[in-house]
Protein backbone atom coordinates (compact mmCIF):
# COMPACT_ATOMS: atom_id res chain seq x y z
CA UNK A 1 0.00 0.00 0.00
CA UNK A 2 1.48 2.84 -0.87
CA UNK A 3 1.11 6.21 1.72
CA UNK A 4 0.37 9.40 -0.15
CA UNK A 5 2.43 12.67 0.38
CA UNK A 6 0.05 14.53 2.51
CA UNK A 7 -0.42 11.16 4.79
CA UNK A 8 3.36 11.46 5.39
CA UNK A 9 3.32 15.16 5.89
CA UNK A 10 0.82 14.74 8.15
CA UNK A 11 2.59 11.91 10.63
CA UNK A 12 6.15 14.52 10.42
CA UNK A 13 3.89 17.39 11.43
CA UNK A 14 2.04 15.34 14.37
CA UNK A 15 5.51 13.95 15.52
CA UNK A 16 7.34 17.45 15.27
CA UNK A 17 4.20 19.09 17.45
CA UNK A 18 5.07 16.21 19.76
CA UNK A 19 8.31 16.90 19.98
CA UNK A 20 8.35 20.50 20.40
CA UNK A 21 5.66 20.33 23.53
CA UNK A 22 7.76 18.01 25.12
CA UNK A 23 10.88 19.80 24.94
CA UNK A 24 9.31 22.62 25.86
CA UNK A 25 8.20 21.17 29.65
CA UNK A 26 11.34 19.13 29.71
CA UNK A 27 13.29 23.17 29.39
CA UNK A 28 10.99 23.88 31.88
CA UNK A 29 12.78 21.77 34.42
CA UNK A 30 9.52 19.19 34.37
CA UNK A 31 10.36 15.03 34.65
CA UNK A 32 8.72 13.69 31.88
CA UNK A 33 9.62 9.93 32.89
CA UNK A 34 8.59 10.41 36.72
CA UNK A 35 5.84 10.45 38.75
CA UNK A 36 5.69 13.95 40.97
CA UNK A 37 3.40 15.10 43.95
CA UNK A 38 2.32 18.95 43.46
CA UNK A 39 1.74 20.73 47.33
CA UNK A 40 0.75 24.30 47.35
CA UNK A 41 2.07 27.55 49.50
CA UNK A 42 0.58 31.22 49.92
CA UNK A 43 2.46 34.24 50.00
CA UNK A 44 1.95 37.75 50.15
CA UNK A 45 5.17 38.94 48.21
CA UNK A 46 7.34 36.58 46.47
CA UNK A 47 9.73 38.63 45.44
CA UNK A 48 10.81 37.41 41.64
CA UNK A 49 10.11 33.84 42.16
CA UNK A 50 8.88 32.54 39.11
CA UNK A 51 8.18 29.09 36.93
CA UNK A 52 11.01 26.73 37.16
CA UNK A 53 12.70 28.30 40.05
CA UNK A 54 14.47 25.53 42.19
CA UNK A 55 12.66 23.61 45.06
CA UNK A 56 15.88 22.11 47.38
CA UNK A 57 16.43 20.08 50.49
CA UNK A 58 19.38 20.50 52.27
CA UNK A 59 20.71 22.18 49.19
CA UNK A 60 19.80 19.47 46.96
CA UNK A 61 17.52 20.40 44.13
CA UNK A 62 14.79 17.67 44.42
CA UNK A 63 11.70 19.82 41.92
CA UNK A 64 11.02 23.03 40.50
CA UNK A 65 7.84 25.22 40.74
CA UNK A 66 5.68 24.49 38.67
CA UNK A 67 3.30 27.44 38.75
CA UNK A 68 2.76 31.08 40.50
CA UNK A 69 -0.92 32.49 40.42
CA UNK A 70 -2.66 35.92 42.40
CA UNK A 71 -6.17 35.28 43.93
CA UNK A 72 -7.79 38.18 42.95
CA UNK A 73 -9.89 38.17 46.08
CA UNK A 74 -7.31 39.07 48.62
CA UNK A 75 -3.77 39.45 46.04
CA UNK A 76 -2.97 36.30 48.03
CA UNK A 77 0.30 34.51 45.89
CA UNK A 78 -0.41 31.04 45.74
CA UNK A 79 2.47 29.10 44.37
CA UNK A 80 2.64 25.44 43.06
CA UNK A 81 5.75 23.40 44.09
CA UNK A 82 5.78 20.08 42.15
CA UNK A 83 7.76 17.06 43.85
CA UNK A 84 8.82 13.39 42.98
CA UNK A 85 6.48 11.51 44.75
CA UNK A 86 8.91 9.12 46.23
CA UNK A 87 10.08 12.34 48.41
CA UNK A 88 7.17 11.93 51.26
CA UNK A 89 7.11 15.63 52.86
CA UNK A 90 5.23 16.02 56.73
CA UNK A 91 1.88 18.00 57.16
CA UNK A 92 4.46 20.39 59.20
CA UNK A 93 6.63 21.02 56.95
CA UNK A 94 7.68 24.84 55.64
CA UNK A 95 8.20 26.19 51.95
CA UNK A 96 10.65 28.95 52.62
CA UNK A 97 11.89 31.05 50.10
CA UNK A 98 15.23 32.20 50.20
CA UNK A 99 17.80 33.31 47.52
CA UNK A 100 19.58 31.01 45.35
CA UNK A 101 22.72 33.14 44.91
CA UNK A 102 24.38 36.47 44.64
CA UNK A 103 22.41 37.74 42.04
CA UNK A 104 18.64 37.73 43.70
CA UNK A 105 17.61 34.91 42.18
CA UNK A 106 14.87 32.69 43.99
CA UNK A 107 14.37 28.95 45.32
CA UNK A 108 12.09 27.51 47.41
CA UNK A 109 13.92 25.57 50.52
CA UNK A 110 11.68 22.69 52.16
CA UNK A 111 12.09 22.81 55.82
CA UNK A 112 10.78 19.41 56.81
CA UNK A 113 8.85 18.50 59.92
CA UNK A 114 8.29 15.19 61.93
CA UNK A 115 6.46 13.24 60.89
CA UNK A 116 4.04 12.83 63.88
CA UNK A 117 1.73 14.56 62.25
CA UNK A 118 1.64 12.27 59.11
CA UNK A 119 2.52 12.71 55.53
CA UNK A 120 1.17 15.47 53.15
CA UNK A 121 -0.95 14.44 49.74
CA UNK A 122 -1.04 15.80 46.28
CA UNK A 123 -2.84 19.25 46.43
CA UNK A 124 -2.05 20.19 50.10
CA UNK A 125 -1.44 23.60 50.98
CA UNK A 126 1.32 23.56 53.59
CA UNK A 127 3.26 26.24 55.77
CA UNK A 128 5.02 29.26 53.95
CA UNK A 129 7.81 31.62 55.10
CA UNK A 130 9.90 34.39 53.51
CA UNK A 131 13.84 35.23 53.63
CA UNK A 132 15.04 39.04 53.82
CA UNK A 133 15.31 39.73 50.19
CA UNK A 134 18.28 40.59 48.36
CA UNK A 135 18.18 44.70 49.07
CA UNK A 136 17.34 43.96 52.56
CA UNK A 137 20.85 42.59 52.87
CA UNK A 138 22.48 45.31 51.19
CA UNK A 139 20.82 47.77 53.07
CA UNK A 140 22.04 45.72 56.58
CA UNK A 141 25.69 46.30 54.90
CA UNK A 142 25.50 49.95 53.46
CA UNK A 143 23.41 51.74 56.41
CA UNK A 144 26.27 50.32 59.75
CA UNK A 145 29.66 51.38 56.82
CA UNK A 146 27.47 54.84 56.21
CA UNK A 147 27.27 55.80 59.67
CA UNK A 148 31.04 54.68 60.54
CA UNK A 149 31.87 57.15 57.39
CA UNK A 150 30.09 59.54 58.97
CA UNK A 151 31.54 59.48 62.58
CA UNK A 152 34.98 59.58 61.12
CA UNK A 153 34.30 62.57 58.93
CA UNK A 154 32.72 64.37 62.30
CA UNK A 155 36.17 63.52 64.13
CA UNK A 156 38.31 64.75 61.32
CA UNK A 157 36.45 67.65 61.33
CA UNK A 158 36.69 67.82 65.08
CA UNK A 159 40.46 67.52 65.18
CA UNK A 160 41.20 69.69 62.55
CA UNK A 161 39.25 72.53 63.74
CA UNK A 162 40.74 72.29 66.96
CA UNK A 163 42.66 75.49 68.16
CA UNK A 164 44.58 73.84 70.42
CA UNK A 165 46.66 71.58 67.45
CA UNK A 166 47.78 75.03 65.66
CA UNK A 167 49.07 76.18 69.28
CA UNK A 168 51.16 73.25 69.76
CA UNK A 169 52.71 73.22 66.51
CA UNK A 170 53.73 77.32 67.17
CA UNK A 171 55.12 76.32 70.72
CA UNK A 172 56.79 73.00 69.34
CA UNK A 173 58.72 75.29 66.37
CA UNK A 174 59.61 77.95 68.76
CA UNK A 175 61.00 75.86 70.94
CA UNK A 176 63.19 73.71 68.22
CA UNK A 177 64.58 77.47 67.17
CA UNK A 178 65.57 78.20 70.57
CA UNK A 179 67.19 75.02 71.03
CA UNK A 180 69.27 75.32 67.13
CA UNK A 181 70.57 78.25 68.05
CA UNK A 182 71.96 77.35 71.47
CA UNK A 183 73.68 74.30 69.27
CA UNK A 184 75.26 77.40 67.06
CA UNK A 185 76.72 78.79 70.13
CA UNK A 186 77.99 76.10 71.65
CA UNK A 187 79.72 75.32 68.41
CA UNK A 188 81.21 78.75 67.99
CA UNK A 189 82.87 78.42 71.64
CA UNK A 190 84.11 74.90 70.98
CA UNK A 191 85.72 75.55 67.27
CA UNK A 192 87.17 78.83 68.78
CA UNK A 193 88.78 77.45 72.03
CA UNK A 194 90.04 74.38 70.48
CA UNK A 195 94.10 75.30 71.06
CA UNK A 196 93.42 76.44 74.61
CA UNK A 197 91.92 72.77 75.22
CA UNK A 198 95.08 71.17 73.70
CA UNK A 199 97.03 73.36 75.88
CA UNK A 200 95.13 72.26 78.80
CA UNK A 201 95.47 68.79 78.02
CA UNK A 202 99.47 68.80 77.97
CA UNK A 203 99.52 70.38 80.82
CA UNK A 204 97.80 67.81 82.79
CA UNK A 205 100.20 65.21 80.86
CA UNK A 206 103.26 66.85 82.47
CA UNK A 207 101.67 66.85 85.51
CA UNK A 208 100.18 63.42 85.58
CA UNK A 209 104.13 62.93 84.55
CA UNK A 210 105.44 64.67 87.38
CA UNK A 211 103.40 62.85 89.92
CA UNK A 212 104.40 59.26 88.43
CA UNK A 213 107.21 59.12 91.40
CA UNK A 214 104.88 59.75 94.22
CA UNK A 215 103.62 56.94 96.26
CA UNK A 216 101.75 53.88 94.21
CA UNK A 217 98.34 55.58 95.29
CA UNK A 218 99.11 58.80 93.55
CA UNK A 219 100.63 56.24 90.28
CA UNK A 220 97.03 55.18 90.28
CA UNK A 221 94.95 58.29 90.48
CA UNK A 222 97.54 59.93 87.42
CA UNK A 223 96.85 56.81 85.08
CA UNK A 224 93.37 57.28 85.36
CA UNK A 225 93.55 60.81 84.80
CA UNK A 226 96.14 60.19 81.70
CA UNK A 227 93.38 57.72 80.59
CA UNK A 228 90.84 60.10 80.82
CA UNK A 229 92.72 63.11 78.86
CA UNK A 230 93.11 60.79 76.29
CA UNK A 231 89.37 59.48 76.14
CA UNK A 232 88.73 63.62 75.60
CA UNK A 233 91.38 64.19 73.21
CA UNK A 234 89.81 61.33 70.79
CA UNK A 235 86.20 62.19 71.19
CA UNK A 236 84.96 64.09 68.56
CA UNK A 237 82.75 66.90 69.77
CA UNK A 238 82.70 68.91 66.61
CA UNK A 239 81.35 65.61 64.55
CA UNK A 240 78.74 65.51 67.33
CA UNK A 241 77.63 68.83 67.69
CA UNK A 242 77.50 68.99 63.54
CA UNK A 243 75.14 65.78 63.96
CA UNK A 244 72.89 67.41 66.25
CA UNK A 245 72.71 70.80 64.61
CA UNK A 246 71.51 68.47 61.23
CA UNK A 247 69.07 66.67 63.15
CA UNK A 248 67.44 69.56 64.97
CA UNK A 249 67.46 70.83 60.98
CA UNK A 250 65.30 68.10 59.88
CA UNK A 251 62.99 68.29 62.59
CA UNK A 252 62.56 72.30 61.80
CA UNK A 253 62.42 71.37 58.04
CA UNK A 254 59.46 68.64 59.08
CA UNK A 255 57.24 70.56 60.88
CA UNK A 256 57.53 73.40 58.19
CA UNK A 257 56.58 70.88 55.74
CA UNK A 258 53.51 69.78 58.52
CA UNK A 259 52.50 73.58 58.11
CA UNK A 260 52.81 74.08 54.64
CA UNK A 261 49.33 73.79 52.68
CA UNK A 262 51.33 71.38 50.34
CA UNK A 263 51.13 69.17 53.48
CA UNK A 264 48.17 66.38 54.47
CA UNK A 265 47.89 68.01 57.75
CA UNK A 266 47.91 71.45 56.08
CA UNK A 267 45.66 70.37 53.45
CA UNK A 268 43.15 69.49 55.87
CA UNK A 269 43.46 71.94 57.46
CA UNK A 270 42.98 75.10 54.94
CA UNK A 271 40.76 73.19 52.59
CA UNK A 272 37.79 71.62 52.51
CA UNK A 273 38.22 69.89 49.51
CA UNK A 274 39.07 66.22 50.68
CA UNK A 275 35.69 66.37 53.23
CA UNK A 276 33.47 67.38 50.07
CA UNK A 277 35.00 64.68 47.95
CA UNK A 278 34.28 62.06 51.13
CA UNK A 279 30.59 63.42 51.53
CA UNK A 280 29.85 63.42 47.75
CA UNK A 281 31.20 59.29 47.83
CA UNK A 282 29.07 58.96 50.53
CA UNK A 283 26.35 60.65 48.75
CA UNK A 284 26.82 58.50 45.77
CA UNK A 285 27.10 55.33 47.50
CA UNK A 286 23.55 56.19 49.41
CA UNK A 287 21.79 57.10 46.28
CA UNK A 288 22.78 53.52 44.62
CA UNK A 289 21.79 51.66 47.66
CA UNK A 290 18.32 53.40 47.57
CA UNK A 291 18.20 52.71 43.36
CA UNK A 292 18.79 49.29 44.10
CA UNK A 293 16.24 48.75 46.83
CA UNK A 294 13.68 50.51 44.64
CA UNK A 295 14.06 48.78 41.52
CA UNK A 296 16.13 45.72 42.14
CA UNK A 297 14.99 44.47 38.85
CA UNK A 298 17.12 47.47 37.14
CA UNK A 299 20.71 45.18 38.68
CA UNK A 300 19.41 41.71 39.26
CA UNK A 301 17.54 41.23 35.98
CA UNK A 302 18.85 37.81 34.23
CA UNK A 303 17.02 38.93 31.03
CA UNK A 304 17.56 42.53 28.66
CA UNK A 305 13.18 42.14 29.23
CA UNK A 306 13.63 42.33 32.91
CA UNK A 307 15.91 44.97 33.65
CA UNK A 308 14.13 47.06 30.83
CA UNK A 309 10.86 46.57 33.35
CA UNK A 310 12.82 47.90 36.27
CA UNK A 311 13.70 51.32 34.24
CA UNK A 312 10.09 51.51 33.12
CA UNK A 313 9.24 51.16 36.94
CA UNK A 314 11.68 53.93 37.74
CA UNK A 315 10.35 56.02 34.84
CA UNK A 316 6.16 55.52 36.16
CA UNK A 317 7.59 56.31 39.91
CA UNK A 318 9.60 59.20 39.53
CA UNK A 319 8.07 60.59 36.65
CA UNK A 320 11.51 60.86 34.73
CA UNK A 321 12.79 59.64 31.30
CA UNK A 322 15.77 57.99 31.47
CA UNK A 323 18.20 58.14 28.74
CA UNK A 324 18.38 55.40 25.89
CA UNK A 325 21.90 54.21 26.43
CA UNK A 326 21.09 53.18 29.85
CA UNK A 327 18.18 50.78 29.23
Amino acid sequence: MKISNETKVGVLAAVSITILILGYNFMKGEDLFSNSNTYYAVYQKVDGLFRSNPVVVNGYTVGHVSSVDMDVSNLDLIVGISVPSDIKIPNNSVFKITNNDLVGSKAIEIMMGDDSTGYAQSGDTLSSRKDAGIEQAITSVLTPLSEKVNNVLSNIDTAISDVSLQTTLNDLSATLTAFQLTTVRLNAILEGNTEKIGLIIDNVNKMSADLKESTPKVKDIIANLDQTSKDLKALDLKGITKDLAATIQELKSTLEKLQSDDGTIGKLASSDELYQELMSTLHSVDSLANDVIKYPRRYTGITDGQRKKGDKQKEVNEGIKLPTETK
